[in-house]
């Protein structure tokens, strides 16, 4: 594949405006993953969940570079190799790997699998009496899943500190789930339901969870479906 072809559907960067090259480079599927390597969707992510996902990190580090010292490796090789370890479980348990994989050639997604994993995930998010609000946005709720797509679920996270803690674990059990099954899920947690408000008005929002009504309410100038 030559650097001007880019995969079936383009990755919007921040630079979509720089040189063609660049451009161009950045389409190829090692290069995509590489960036969401590093990135791992952080400055999409409200503070709550970025939080907890550099401390999750960082306590992985620690533990694997104490494990690396104690098999007697050198400090340097130990610090780099335990950094590089963490970032590359909190990619794969706690990231989104298979969102971004659908930029390469060579994916091929499963529908029905999709939806499965959709109508999967809502019975669980439906049988959490702490969770308040969660919407899949995106397209969709305009043609359903098709065989490159993503669900693209968002939470909103329950109040106070134990709030924090099971929303919080409720993503890496959700993205682990993902990962295992090879599942594209874009997933996000938002402090309140303003990240929400940005979201494409004309996409429908299809309720998951809407406990409190608050969804309706704020929304209610939207094309908001209940999911079956």
């Amino acid at each position: 594949m030559s650097l001007a072809t880019p995969s079936y559907k383009a990755k919007t960067f921040p630079w979509r405006n720089g040189p063609a090259w660049i451009n161009a480079l950045s389409q190829l599927c090692p290069v995509l993953l590489a960036i969401n390597w590093v990135t791992q969707g952080m400055r999409h992510m409200d503070l709550p969940e970025l939080l907890f996902r550099l401390l999750l990190e960082w306590l992985a580090a620690v533990l694997l570079l104490a494990v690396l010292l104690l098999a007697g490796l050198s400090a340097l090789p130990a610090v780099l190799l335990a950094a590089v370890a963490a970032h590359t479980l909190s990619f794969t348990l706690n990231g989104q790997v298979w969102v971004c994989a659908r930029y390469c050639r060579l994916f091929r997604g499963d529908a029905a699998r999709l939806r499965r994993f959709a109508d999967d995930a809502a019975a669980r998010l439906r049988a959490l009496p702490w969770l308040d609000e969660a919407v899949i946005i995106g397209s969709w709720g305009v043609a359903g899943p098709g065989p490159r797509s993503d669900l693209d679920l968002r939470l909103v996270f329950a109040p106070g500190l134990a709030g924090w803690w099971r929303t919080n674990l409720l993503l890496l059990r959700l993205r682990t789930a993902a990962f295992l099954r090879g599942i594209p899920l874009d997933l996000y947690a938002y402090a309140g339901l303003d990240r929400l408000a940005a979201c494409d008005p004309d996409e429908p929002m299809l309720l998951v969870v809407d406990r409190n009504g608050r969804l309706v309410r704020r929304f209610a100038e939207r094309d908001l479906r209940a999911v079956p």
